[in-house]
């Protein structure tokens, strides 16, 4: 999980940054953001992946029969200041599950772009143009169908709220009805566009083991002018359509989350280079498993308001994971509290596995 100022405009007043480049800006020396315009930022304020739900394992109620489309993703304000973002942006690094075949490792076992200062994101990026979320709130988004999952089947989840955002790009070739009906109840300012580079008509996000890169597109960089510029590409293997990927800087990286399917942890390599997540979390299909981020201990009980309104005793983790601090964090934020999650950099330690979606 990599944290890197980026541009913010937050609802309080906030002391900014005194320090500033000719790109993105950052205080801190252990990150050194490039590309964009001199902007003052909040340092404190930051948005993190929070919660991600693709594994699937769901029964039809009419007939019985597997059900995958039911995916969605939490990002989530860290902070107790409003944030805005414009061009904030999603993908996937290939290949598709970390035990499958990579193109991109030299004969040492290293990835090619370990030191390129760049990531290749896969296929398609999805973007949405400006984005606004509470302190310590969520953005929560439906990767497949801002529907009501759970009338069609046992276990699914339900993410036609208003307030929540859903990935639809009709003008694309992600045009398969089954992972995108029309988010018909989500408002049109809450919707994330595609610039697909690849090929597919939906976005190959793992059921197994995803991984994902969160970051945004500098001032003055148009998203969809960026990915169609093929002096931005790298290729996965051989240089055809479906192994078109786009450089993301580094620089520009907000957060990545690394999981390993469980039982194939030592056929798996990382996707993600060190410097964005130093490791790796978990994952299975067909579980309706949940990556859920840990809470930050201290911080979270150090914020006075939260008295009384701290739930313990968490009992969702599986498959051999925890949750180091013992807070049951969905229970306690419909308690009323403000939640800190752990941000380290590193997935082994930062996430666990949840028996299923959160917000159910």
């Amino acid at each position: 999980m990599k944290r890197l100022s980026y541009y913010v405009s937050a609802a309080c007043s906030i002391m900014l940054a005194a320090c500033m480049s000719v790109t993105m800006s950052s205080c801190s020396n252990e990150d050194n953001p490039g590309g964009g315009q001199d902007t003052p930022v909040a340092p404190a304020a930051k948005v993190i992946i929070k919660e991600v739900n693709t594994s699937g394992g769901y029964k039809t109620i009419a007939d019985d029969k597997n059900y995958s489309w039911c995916k969605g993703m939490i990002l989530y304000n860290n902070s107790d200041a409003a944030i805005t973002l414009k061009n904030l942006a999603l993908g996937s690094v290939p290949p598709a599950n970390a035990h499958g075949v990579f193109h991109s490792l030299d004969d040492a076992g290293n990835l090619i772009y370990k030191n390129a200062g760049w990531m290749p994101v896969w296929a398609a990026i999805w973007y949405i143009p400006q984005i606004t979320i509470a302190p310590y709130s969520d953005a929560v988004i439906a990767i497949n169908g801002a529907i009501d999952h759970s009338q069609i089947a046992t276990g699914a989840f339900d993410l036609s709220d208003p307030s929540y955002y859903a990935m639809y790009a009709p003008t694309t070739s992600f045009v398969n009805a089954n992972a995108y009906p029309e988010p018909a109840t989500i408002p049109a300012d809450h919707i994330w566009n595609a610039a697909v580079f690849g090929v597919g008509n939906a976005w190959a996000i793992s059921v197994m083991c995803p991984d994902l890169l969160l970051f945004q597109f500098p001032e003055g960089i148009d998203p969809a002018a960026y990915c169609a510029d093929s002096s931005n590409y790298w290729y996965d293997g051989q240089e055809k359509q479906a192994n078109t990927c786009v450089k993301i800087p580094n620089s520009w990286v907000i957060d990545g989350v690394e999981t390993f399917r469980i039982g194939y942890e030592t056929d798996s390599h990382k996707r993600l280079t060190s410097d964005i997540d130093a490791g790796y979390s978990i994952y299975n299909s067909n579980k309706g498993y949940s990556l859920y981020r840990n809470v930050d201990k201290a911080a979270t009980e150090a914020i006075a308001d939260n008295t009384g309104k701290l739930v313990y005793d968490y009992d969702q983790a599986v498959e051999g994971t925890s949750e180091p601090s013992g807070i049951d964090a969905a229970a306690s934020i419909k308690n009323g509290a403000k939640i800190i999650y752990q941000d380290t950099n590193n997935s082994t330690v930062d996430f666990h596995l949840r028996a299923g979606w959160s917000l159910k």
